[in-house]
């Protein structure tokens, strides 16, 4: 089995195991989209051999370079078998932010950069017709921290981080907006009970 960073995670606990808990086979899961390479993230990779790993260029750049462990990635970790598609989001602007690429055919599901935490940073929007759900794993720690901008746990560029935050309070004000944050013990029940990310500026 693979490890990275697995130091408390019990087998129920894996993402395979969680993925059948809700009725969906891990061996069917078409994209596998990462937010960043950190090992509290990508531990779980290990699991998905049959799916499209997608990182931004950049992250793969840093994440899979013979340097990478002394930049928080524990590519010693990683499934020998990885060899992620890269975007460099090159499929136009969408909402507030520059570049976005579309992952499905309808655009209801995008990638947009949100770097900062690393230079490589990415994060997912969901159209779900009357809102957005946006997926942003460490572009903050939690919503309040974006919401006041603040830059938190590890950033490599506090400016990018600043930008990133910027523009997903931007989207929030745009359409309403379910926001995810892989720290943030709150996510799941905003998910739940569809509740917005209300900015206040």
């Amino acid at each position: 089995m693979q490890k990275c960073e697995r130091r408390w995670v019990k087998p129920e606990e894996e993402v395979n195991a969680r993925i059948q808990a809700v009725g969906f086979n891990p061996r069917e899961v078409r994209w596998v989209i990462m937010t960043n390479m950190h090992g509290d993230h990508a531990g779980g990779i290990g699991h998905f051999p049959d799916s499209e790993i997608i990182l931004s260029e950049k992250e793969a750049h840093d994440a899979l370079a013979w340097n990478g462990p002394v930049q928080g990635f524990l590519n010693m970790h990683y499934p020998k078998w990885l060899k992620p598609t890269t975007t460099t989001h090159d499929d136009g602007p969408f909402e507030s932010f520059d570049r976005s690429m579309a992952v499905t055919k309808d655009g209801a599901v995008r990638i947009v950069p949100t770097s900062g935490h690393t230079l490589g940073h990415q994060s997912v929007v969901v159209d779900a017709g009357t809102h957005y759900v946006l997926i942003a794993g460490d572009a903050s720690y939690q919503e309040s921290y974006m919401l006041e901008g603040r830059v938190d746990g590890v950033a490599v560029d506090a400016k990018l981080h600043h930008d990133s935050t910027r523009r997903m309070r931007e989207l929030c004000k745009r359409k309403s907006t379910i926001t995810q944050f892989a720290h943030d013990f709150d996510s799941a029940k905003r998910l739940e009970e569809k509740i917005f990310t209300i900015p206040r500026e």
